[in-house]
């Protein structure tokens, strides 16, 4: 069991769960098969735009009211009208993710927390006593700790927790969308680093998977012009720092959020000199041919939703 696994799972998730992608929020229900998921039951609603603007600072929900009622639609036009217990992807932007190394050993949590929340400061501009911080320890790396970690400001996520309980939902997990859109390649068993790009109205956030975990994250924000080029940096990034001699190589790519897979499948590997192959969701069992959903309204809800199953 990964990392993330572990740290998303007390209590045990449920196999419903939500997503906001731009300008849409989707529900679906999973099963288990034998060859991996499919879809019980599932809808997507468009938003009004503006209806929810993703920031880590501001609010980020302009009418609580109207969101709720297409809560209460979305669920119900999905036949889910009667679950309570929710998982949900937040829109990028409303909280961050960050893999913190800690190059001086802890005595204990007290100096654990003290550690995580200098190096947290340094990234996020917001006093910590105003940040709800998620860690859970991932695999080492030259022999230092690692967190993997998840902030977001109160005031944000209480936003979004009020609307939920005016709908009558437990939202067990709320993670930003890359974390559950990463869970795909989680579950990939096949070897070499994988790579997630989780495209959004602003850029794009990039996460690295080694091992079931995730071991890089970075958002950037860009134009849709500028990204191949932001993407080949964060390559070359990720080439230098977690593949310095050269015994890693990217094998499996995950493009969503509108990315051109095949634009940025080019820009990783002319940094990298890796082909990636592009994750078809069909190898997981989430079979869409033939559906107007498509699987980008449904990765990032989806993938929270197999945790059921870990």
């Amino acid at each position: 069991m990964s990392g993330l696994q572990r740290y998303l799972l007390s209590p045990r998730a449920p196999n419903t769960a939500a997503g906001f992608v731009d300008d849409s929020f989707a529900v679906v229900e999973l099963r288990r098969g034998r060859s991996g998921f499919a879809l019980s039951s599932s809808a997507v609603t468009e938003l009004r735009p503006g209806l929810i603007t993703p920031s880590f600072e501001e609010p980020n929900i302009q009418n609580p009211d109207e969101l709720a009622q297409i809560i209460t639609q979305t669920a119900e036009a999905a036949g889910l009208g009667n679950k309570k217990r929710w998982s949900v992807a937040l829109p990028d932007g409303a909280a961050r993710t960050l893999v913190v190394t800690l190059e001086e050993t802890t005595k204990n949590s007290r100096e654990l927390s003290e550690m995580l929340g200098w190096k947290i400061e340094r990234v996020i501009s917001s006093p910590l006593s105003e940040l709800r911080i998620s860690r859970q320890r991932i695999s080492p790396a030259a022999h230092h700790a690692r967190y993997l970690v998840t902030v977001a400001n109160d005031h944000v996520l209480s936003q979004y927790e009020s609307v939920f309980a005016r709908v009558g939902w437990d939202p067990g997990m709320l993670l930003p969308r890359h974390l559950g859109e990463a869970q795909w390649l989680m579950w990939d068993e096949a070897p070499g680093d994988k790579i997630l790009i989780s495209g959004n109205r602003t850029g794009f956030t990039s996460v690295i998977v080694r091992n079931g975990e995730p071991v890089l994250v970075r958002t950037c924000v860009c134009d849709r012009q500028s990204r191949a080029d932001e993407l080949h940096r964060f390559a070359l990034y990720y080439r230098d720092r977690l593949n310095e001699n050269g015994g890693a190589v990217l094998t499996r790519m995950l493009a969503t959020g509108g990315i051109d897979a095949v634009e940025a499948r080019r820009a990783v590997a002319d940094a990298t000199d890796s082909e990636p192959r592009q994750v078809d969701a069909a190898e997981f069992g989430v079979d869409l041919a033939g559906e107007a959903i498509r699987f980008d309204h449904l990765a990032g809800a989806a993938g929270l939703a197999t945790l059921a199953w870990q």
